[in-house]
C-alpha cells in the first residue's frame, strides 16, 4: 500500500491526520511523510491498517449520495415551506406559471423546485431535489451547519411552521446513488459478470423482473460505448435498482474516452437505489433511528435484495460470488456511525396515519362485513420485546 493510497482512504474515512494516526498508533508526523512519500509504509503498518478499517476483504472506495428527493406537505404557503423548511430565502428563487404533478405554479432554484397549486390549497406544497439540486442544497446545508440528517429531522418537528399546527408530512421518493470509485488498489468490479451470472440462474433475488441495455452509438464516426446498465424489479414498484457503468454514460455525454472520463471523475460503476412511497419513508426512518450512514442502509438493501454464486465448469453452485462480496463488503467497510434516536409517539401516529390508517380501515370494513375481529385479535396477539416496552414507558410517559 502506497502513500498515495493510504492519503485517499484517509479521505475516505473523512478523518484527520492525527485521528488516522491515532487509530494505527503512529504520530501524525510520521504518518504525514507517508503519505507525502517521504518515508514507505512497512508491511507490519499496512497490516494494522487493514486491521484498524476492517480492510482484510480488500476495499472498492465508494461514495454514496441522495440523488432525487422529493417531499410533500399539507400546507398551503410555499413561501413559508422554502422559509422554514429549506431555511433559504425566496427572493433567490426565480417563479413560472407553470408545474407538474397537477401543480400549476412553481419557485425554482437551480434544480430545487417548490410546486403547489393556487386555485387549490388542498393540494398542498411539494419540494423536489433533482440531481443538481441535491447537490446544490448539500452546499447551503452545509452553510446551515446541517446536513441531510438533521434536514430529515427537521421535517418532523412538531411546530415546523410556528403556528402550533401539525403537517402532513410525505417523503413520496428518494433515490440514492452509491459510486465505486475507480479502485488503486483492488479491481473494479464487472457489471458484465453480474448479467452473466444472472442469466446462468448464479443470482438469488427477490425482484422478479431483471432487464438490461448496453451497445454502442457512433458519434463523430468514432463508435462510443453506451456501457451496461442493469435493471432490477419494475419502475412502477416501490422499490427499483439499477447499476450501471457510470464511466461510459458520462463518456457519451461529453463525447470523450472512457478512460478520460475516468480520470476527470474518477468514478466506475453506480448502484442507484429508487423507493417510493412507504418504502421511502421507511428508509429515511431507518436512517435516521438507527444513525447509520447512507452507504450503510443502501448496502443493506442491496445485500438483502440479491444473492450472487459462484459455480464450477458444470455450472452447480460453489458459494458465494468472492467478485461481488468484495462490491458488497466495500459498501460496509465505510461504516461510520453518528447519533440516532428513536421516533416520537407523534411521530409514530403520523407514519401511522400516512401509510398503514387506508389499509387497516379496509380490513375494518371487510370485519364489519363478515362479522369478524380479525383486525384487533392481531393486534392483541402481537408480541413486542421487553426492550421495546422499556423504551416505549420511557419515551411516550
Amino acid at each position: 500500500m502506497q502513500g498515495k493510497e493510504i492519503k485517499q482512504l484517509r479521505h475516505r474515512l473523512n478523518m484527520s491526520q492525527k485521528e488516522f494516526a491515532e487509530k494505527i498508533g503512529i504520530t501524525r508526523i510520521f504518518l504525514s511523510k507517508i503519505e507525502n512519500e517521504k518515508k514507505n509504509a512497512c508491511v507490519e503498518l499496512v497490516g494494522k491498517i487493514r486491521k484498524a478499517f476492517s480492510l482484510e476483504g480488500g476495499v472498492l472506495p465508494m461514495e454514496a449520495k441522495i440523488d432525487f428527493l422529493r417531499i410533500r406537505f399539507k400546507y398551503h404557503s410555499p413561501v413559508e415551506v422554502i422559509e422554514k423548511v429549506l431555511r433559504m430565502s425566496a427572493d433567490y428563487f426565480g417563479h413560472k406559471d407553470f408545474g407538474f404533478y397537477h401543480y400549476t405554479a412553481t419557485y425554482f432554484f437551480s434544480e430545487i423546485f417548490v410546486y403547489y397549486n393556487p386555485n387549490d390549497l388542498n393540494m398542498g406544497v411539494m419540494i423536489e431535489f433533482r440531481g443538481q439540486g441535491c447537490r446544490e442544497f448539500e452546499l447551503i446545508l452545509e452553510e446551515q451547519k446541517a446536513c441531510w440528517t438533521t434536514f430529515f429531522w427537521r421535517l418532523y418537528e412538531e411546530d415546523l411552521f410556528g403556528k402550533g399546527l401539525i403537517v402532513d408530512t410525505k417523503i413520496t421518493r428518494i433515490d440514492i446513488a452509491l459510486d465505486e470509485m475507480v479502485s488503486d488498489l483492488y479491481p473494479n468490479y464487472d457489471l458484465f459478470e453480474l448479467k452473466e451470472k444472472w442469466e446462468k440462474r448464479l443470482v438469488d433475488s427477490t425482484f422478479q423482473n431483471f432487464d438490461f441495455r448496453g451497445g454502442e452509438v457512433v458519434k463523430n464516426n468514432q463508435y462510443l460505448n453506451k456501457g451496461l446498465s442493469l435493471y432490477l424489479g419494475s419502475r412502477q414498484s416501490p422499490m427499483y435498482m439499477n447499476f450501471y457503468q457510470k464511466d461510459f454514460e458520462l463518456a457519451k455525454k461529453e463525447q470523450i474516452s472512457v478512460d478520460m472520463a475516468q480520470q476527470k471523475y474518477g468514478v466506475k460503476n453506480r448502484y442507484e437505489v429508487r423507493l417510493a412511497d412507504e418504502k421511502a419513508y421507511l428508509f429515511v426512518e431507518y436512517l435516521l433511528s438507527t444513525g447509520e450512514t447512507l452507504e450503510w442502509v443502501v448496502k443493506e438493501l442491496i445485500d438483502t435484495s440479491i444473492k450472487v454464486y459462484d459455480c464450477d465448469e458444470e455450472g452447480i453452485r460453489t458459494g458465494y460470488s468472492e467478485h461481488w462480496r468484495l462490491v458488497i463488503e466495500s459498501m460496509e467497510s465505510l461504516r461510520l456511525t453518528m447519533k440516532g434516536q428513536k421516533p416520537s409517539y407523534e411521530k409514530s401516529l403520523r407514519w401511522l396515519s400516512n401509510y398503514l390508517a387506508p389499509t387497516l380501515k379496509k380490513i375494518w370494513i371487510i370485519d364489519q362485513t363478515l362479522g369478524k375481529n380479525e383486525l384487533m385479535e392481531r393486534i392483541e396477539k402481537a408480541e413486542l420485546k421487553d426492550k421495546d416496552m422499556e423504551k416505549n414507558q420511557r419515551n411516550y410517559h
